[in-house]
């Protein structure tokens, strides 16, 4: 992590997926900020994982990324079955939104990158509104921003392109920006957004997030919710690996 700290990991079937909780995250991240080079942290999650296996592209972005966390519950389950257990879920949306706190705090200067205009606009004003200091917002439909990232680097950035293309886009360009934290955060946008209600409290606390997502949109989740599932469960009942 940041100033020459480590962080203790376990190896979940081939990744090895940090020992912290949701705080623990937070605080070794703000860590890394202003370092020498930039810093990549993965949320993985099932499906993740289960695509790991198809697209090697992908296995090398979270290879060369600079820390995994736990984000779904099934690797918190598949970690604990293995005897070597994770503190708890760390998702991706709650590590975020933490380190924009302590943006707001640093007077850090933070990117925003993906979903759709009217979403990452929103979420622009928003983050204004509460003091933090944005300085890119750009959607994901248009040319990608790698000439102003290149050129003046944000302290934080967090991008909203889905897996895999977030973290390609990342592992092809985050050596340009030095001192960077940088986070894949799936659609946070849109929950932020207000656009796409986060699952009930409940559900996220017994793990069921992806239950109650499906529940509310069966068919764009059923790829997701359901298949994936049932790959990575029998995956990880096989004993599979991922490649290295």
């Amino acid at each position: 992590m940041g100033d020459g700290e480590t962080m203790d990991t376990v190896d979940v079937r081939g990744v090895a997926v940090g020992c912290a909780t949701v705080q623990e995250w937070i605080d070794a991240l703000a860590n890394c900020v202003g370092g020498p080079n930039a810093h990549h942290h993965v949320s993985m999650n099932a499906a993740k994982w289960v695509a790991l296996h198809r697209d090697p592209a992908l296995r090398l972005a979270v290879r060369k990324a600079g820390s995994v966390g736990a984000d779904g519950i099934g690797i918190v389950a598949l970690a604990h079955g293995l005897g070597t257990p994770l503190p708890e879920r760390a998702p991706g949306i709650d590590v975020a939104r933490g380190l924009l706190d302590r943006a707001r705090a640093g007077k850090w200067r933070v990117g925003l990158y993906g979903a759709r205009p009217a979403i990452v606009e929103a979420v622009h004003h928003q983050l204004t509104a509460e003091g933090i200091q944005v300085v890119l917002a750009v959607d994901g439909y248009g040319p990608a921003p790698t000439e102003a990232l290149a050129k003046a680097p944000p302290d934080l950035l967090l991008v909203a392109l889905g897996t895999p293309r977030a973290e390609h886009f990342i592992a092809t360009h985050a050596t340009q920006w030095p001192g960077t934290v940088v986070l894949g955060v799936g659609g946070a946008f849109d929950v932020w957004a207000g656009a796409t209600p986060r699952a009930p409290e409940w559900s996220r606390r017994w793990g069921l997030e992806w239950a109650a997502r499906f529940v509310r949109s069966p068919r764009q989740r059923f790829q997701r919710a359901i298949l994936d599932a049932l790959h990575f469960t029998a995956a990880a009942a096989a004993g599979w690996r991922v490649p290295t």
